[in-house]
C-alpha cells in the first residue's frame, strides 16, 4: 500500500511539473523543445566570429531544448539546454529530490572513459566550425539531481566538450578552471571546489516514508518535518555550478569539430543538464581572417518539429560574417583604411597596473580616429592579465583595465556604444612562463564593429 501510494504521488508530481513547464510563471525558466539542432546552434548558441556546418544531434528528442531565464536564476539569461532526461522537467521550484526521466537511450563511449563507468541516456550535439580569430570560447553551467546525495558514489553523471582538428586531437574543454580535471558531480560539489558550486535544496519533506529511486525501495525519511524553507532558486535540479568558461586556441580559418555530450552514469535515474549560454560560442583574439563561404550555406537542416506553446522569447539570428582584412595586431601598428568587417587593437599595461601609458595612449588615439568615421561603431573592450597572483584578484585587475580604456575613450569624445568584459588570466596570447609572454598578456583588447 505504501509503495502504491508513493507511486501515485510521484506521477501526480510529474504531471504538476510538466504542467508548470507548459504554463510558466514569469519567474520560471521557459523551455522550448520544438527547435531542431540546426536552429538551436545557429539561432541561439552561435556568437561572433564563428561559422558552422554539419550540425547533428543524437539522443532523445525531448532531451535538447532552448531555454529562457527571465529571473536570472542561472546568471545567464537564455541559451541551449542538453539533458540526460526531459528538458521540460528542469523548471522549479525544487519540490522533489529524485526527479528523473528514463529514456532508455544509449550511452557515449567518450563519456564512459571520463566517468570510469557505463553511461546511459546520452544526448550528443556535434558540428564543424571555423573561427575568424585564434581563441574559441563559450560559457556553460552544469546542473544535476545527483547533488548532494550521490557525491562520491559511482553515480557520477558526466558531460564533455570534445574538440578535434589541427593541433587538437579530441581535447575535452569541460574542465575545471586552470585544470585538466573534467567537470563532474564528484569534481564540483559542496565539499570539493565549493566556490564553483550552488546548492538548491529540496523545499520540504512532509512524508514520513519516501521512495529511494536508486535502491528502488521505500525508506524512512531522515528529514521528516525538517522544512528547508522556500527554495532560493526556481529550478528543479538539486545543485548546479557557477558560470564556467570553456576556451582553447585554434588556427583561424581551419575546420574543427566539436562534440557536446552529457549522459547518466551507472543507471538511467536522476537527470543532469548542461546549460550553454546564448551567443557565447564565439572567437576572440587579435588576428582576423575571413571565414565567409568556408562552408556551403545551403547545408541541409533537420526536419522541423511541431510548434510548441512554450518559450515565446525573441531569438535573433546571428549576423553573417563579413570579409575582413587580415591584420597583425601589435602595439603601435594600425590599419589606416577602414576595413569592411571588425578590426582589432590591443593596448598593454605594466605589471599590476591599469594606468594608460604613453604607448597605449597613442594606440587609443588611433582608435578614436577610426571610430569617428562612423556613428554606428560598437566597441568591445576585453581586459586580460598574466597568471601572477590569485585568480579573483586578476579578474578584478582585468576589469579595471577594460574600464580604464573605456574612460580614456569617453574623455576623448567617443560617443559610440561601449561593451566592457574581462577574462582575467584565462585567455593568454603568449606563454606566461616568460617575461615577454606575460607582458603581452597584460592587455585590453579593443574590437571595433559597425552595426
Amino acid at each position: 500500500m505504501i509503495r502504491a501510494s508513493l507511486q501515485k504521488k510521484f506521477f501526480a508530481l510529474l504531471v504538476i511539473c510538466l504542467s508548470a513547464a507548459f504554463n510558466p510563471t514569469p519567474a520560471q525558466i521557459r523551455i522550448d523543445t520544438s527547435l531542431n539542432a540546426v536552429r538551436l546552434v545557429n539561432d541561439i548558441l552561435l556568437g561572433e566570429g564563428v561559422a558552422v556546418s554539419n550540425v547533428k544531434y543524437t539522443g532523445p528528442r525531448h532531451a535538447i531544448a532552448g531555454y529562457q531565464d527571465s529571473s536570472k536564476i542561472l546568471s545567464i539569461h537564455n541559451g541551449l539546454l542538453l539533458t540526460t532526461g526531459n528538458a521540460l522537467m528542469c523548471s522549479g521550484p525544487n519540490h522533489f529530490a529524485g526527479m528523473g526521466w528514463v529514456s532508455k537511450a544509449a550511452g557515449n563511449r567518450r563519456l564512459d572513459s571520463i566517468a570510469a563507468g557505463e553511461t546511459h541516456d546520452a544526448a550528443v550535439l556535434e558540428f564543424d566550425f571555423v573561427t575568424s580569430t585564434e581563441v574559441l570560447t563559450f560559457n556553460f553551467i552544469f546542473a544535476s539531481e545527483e547533488y548532494k546525495e550521490y557525491v562520491g558514489s559511482r553515480y557520477n553523471d558526466v558531460f564533455g566538450f570534445f574538440v578535434s582538428g589541427p593541433g587538437m586531437p579530441n581535447v575535452n574543454l569541460a574542465t575545471l578552471p586552470r585544470s585538466r580535471t573534467p567537470v563532474t558531480i564528484n569534481s564540483i560539489n559542496h565539499k570539493t571546489n565549493r566556490k564553483y558550486y550552488v546548492d538548491n535544496p529540496t523545499h520540504t519533506f512532509n512524508d514520513r516514508i519516501i521512495y529511494d529511486v536508486r535502491r528502488k525501495k521505500t525508506i524512512r525519511n531522515k528529514d521528516f518535518r525538517k522544512d528547508s524553507g522556500i527554495p532560493r532558486y526556481n529550478l528543479q535540479y538539486d545543485g548546479f555550478t557557477t558560470v564556467l568558461e570553456a576556451s582553447c586556441r585554434v588556427i583561424p580559418g581551419e575546420v574543427y569539430h566539436i562534440e557536446i555530450a552529457v549522459a547518466d552514469v551507472g543507471d538511467y535515474s536522476l537527470d543532469s543538464g548542461v546549460f550553454l549560454e546564448a551567443h557565447s560560442f564565439r572567437s576572440l583574439g587579435g588576428s582576423y581572417v575571413s571565414s565567409k563561404n568556408v562552408f556551403d550555406k545551403t547545408c541541409a537542416a533537420t526536419p522541423e518539429m511541431p510548434p510548441s506553446p512554450v518559450f515565446s522569447g525573441n531569438k535573433s539570428a546571428p549576423a553573417e560574417l563579413e570579409p575582413v582584412q587580415p591584420e597583425k595586431v601589435e602595439t603601435g601598428v594600425f590599419t589606416e583604411k577602414k576595413p569592411e568587417g571588425p578590426v582589432s587593437y590591443r593596448v598593454e599595461f605594466s605589471f599590476d597596473s591599469f594606468t594608460i601609458s604613453d604607448s597605449a595612449a597613442a594606440v587609443l588615439q588611433k582608435v578614436c580616429q577610426e571610430i569617428r568615421k562612423s556613428a554606428s561603431a560598437v566597441i568591445e573592450l576585453v581586459g586580460h592579465t598574466d597568471f601572477v597572483g590569485p585568480e579573483a584578484y586578476n579578474d578584478q585587475l582585468s576589469r579595471r583595465r577594460a574600464q580604464a580604456v573605456a574612460g580614456y575613450l569617453q574623455r576623448n569624445g567617443v560617443n559610440a556604444r561601449l561593451v566592457e568584459d574581462f577574462k582575467g588570466e584565462r585567455i593568454p596570447v603568449q606563454s606566461n612562463e616568460t617575461g615577454s609572454g606575460r607582458a603581452r598578456n597584460r592587455r585590453t583588447e579593443i574590437n571595433l564593429k559597425w552595426e
